[in-house]
């Protein structure tokens, strides 16, 4: 299974239709929100995918839940943005609810920088911003590729003009 990973769009839509058409073997795609009325629409551009997301601290007046506890393949995947867990200054909190949740990938954004590593059983990745990238990053989305022998997660430079 293919997931395709963004984050912080804020008000760019055709950013975010553009980064799923360019990764068209993408089987699910998950927004983290900021802002997810980017993706509202999507599901009916793309019905051969499945959607999820949350929603951000730049996210008012909305319906989507702020987490997301989903099953990928039969892997427990943590979905939040991240602000209410502090991610600004540290994973400990976050990490700690994905474990709670009996998560094998942990998913956030807010900090709109990039972020992929592997802690002690937990895969955590923050597919940085695809419109607004902060301290030298770059624009951004993150794969990740769930298959029999395992789990691999990879950070995307976005090419937004191709």
């Amino acid at each position: 299974m293919k997931i395709l990973v963004m984050s912080d769009s804020h008000n760019r839509r055709d950013l975010v239709e553009k980064c799923i058409r360019q990764n068209p073997a993408a089987d699910v795609v998950i927004h983290l929100g900021d802002v997810v009325t980017d993706i509202e629409t999507m599901p009916s551009q793309f019905p051969e995918k499945t959607f999820f997301y949350v929603h951000g601290n730049c996210d008012w007046r909305t319906e989507v839940p702020a987490t997301q506890c989903i099953t990928l393949a039969g892997v427990n995947v943590f979905l939040t943005h991240g602000h209410r867990q502090g991610v600004k200054y540290g994973l400990t909190t976050l990490m700690a609810i994905a474990r709670q949740n009996e998560a094998g990938i942990c998913l956030y954004g807010h900090t709109h920088e990039p972020y992929n590593k592997y802690h002690d059983g937990l895969y955590v990745m923050n597919p940085g911003s695809l419109s607004e990238p902060r301290n030298a990053s770059y624009p951004s989305f993150g794969l990740i590729d769930i298959v029999p022998q395992g789990i691999v997660t990879n950070i995307v430079r976005f090419d937004r003009f191709h």
